[in-house]
């Protein structure tokens, strides 16, 4: 059903308000009606917040990777005001959504990842949150794509140099090794910490990048309460548990 709300609004004029409507009630319904994938997705969008509130309590800069319609943008907003703030968001009614919401923003239409050029973007229209560079049979089963063609860029070139950059959000559907590889120098630099949904399959791609850039690998759940864990416990457990959400920091 939600699915073909979403097509039946996804380019009209009552599509913004409808999506606005329908997190707002997200944020507030009981779990007990809600499924068990929106319940996930409000814990981890409560907790990358609480997170993200931490990370900048001094102001810095933040960057969404993945900002999708600015549901988490909109958060950092108000907690860092003064910014600086950059969004990276390849669906291009995603893109304008952005720059005219949030103009204070740097808005890209580039899909980031370990290198620079052109690629295919798979993009779902009836459900956005699985578009990805990828191509993902085993799991988007047999949603509708349509291809669109992107540009692709690695953040380290989109960031300035000796810009302090405190917190990074990431959301990129199996992207999330290229695009840490491409952020290498502001990881090194910054050390931010960094909230990023990924699956166990790709995990272990990640953990030698950010473990080069000086960052521990954590479990979100367990890194909002204070649960302190090593990069190896924290690959073990969530691969045992396949885990989604997880943190990198200082150690």
């Amino acid at each position: 059903m939600r699915e073909r709300v979403i097509k039946l609004l996804a380019g009209g004029p009552l599509e913004w308000a409808a999506r606005d409507a329908y997190y707002r009630w997200v944020s507030f319904a009981p779990s007990a009606i809600l499924g068990q994938n929106a319940t996930r997705g409000r814990t981890y969008d409560r907790l990358t917040v609480r997170i993200a509130a931490h990370a900048l309590a001094g102001g810095g800069g933040c960057i969404d990777v993945g900002a999708n319609a600015g549901q988490i943008l909109r958060k950092l907003l108000r907690i860092s005001p003064g910014g600086p703030h950059w969004a990276f968001e390849p669906i291009p009614r995603y893109t304008d959504r952005l720059r005219s919401k949030f103009p204070g923003v740097t808005v890209s239409d580039a899909a980031l990842s370990d290198h620079s050029g052109v690629a295919d973007f798979h993009y779902y229209p009836g459900d956005p949150a699985y578009s990805s560079l990828l191509s993902r049979p085993q799991i988007v089963g047999g949603k509708q794509a349509r291809t669109l063609r992107v540009d692709v860029r690695r953040l380290d070139d989109c960031i300035p140099e000796n810009i302090p950059v405190r917190f990074i959000k990431i959301d990129v559907e199996g992207a999330e090794d290229a695009v840490l590889r491409g952020a290498m120098r502001t990881l090194s630099e910054s050390r931010p910490v960094v909230v990023f949904e990924c699956g166990p399959a790709n995990l272990g791609n990640c953990l030698p990048v950010l473990e080069q850039a000086g960052l521990r690998l954590s479990l979100l759940a367990e890194y909002a309460a204070g649960v302190k864990l090593n990069s190896d416990e924290a690959l073990q457990v969530g691969r045992e548990r396949g885990e989604l959400y997880y943190v990198a920091s200082r150690p």
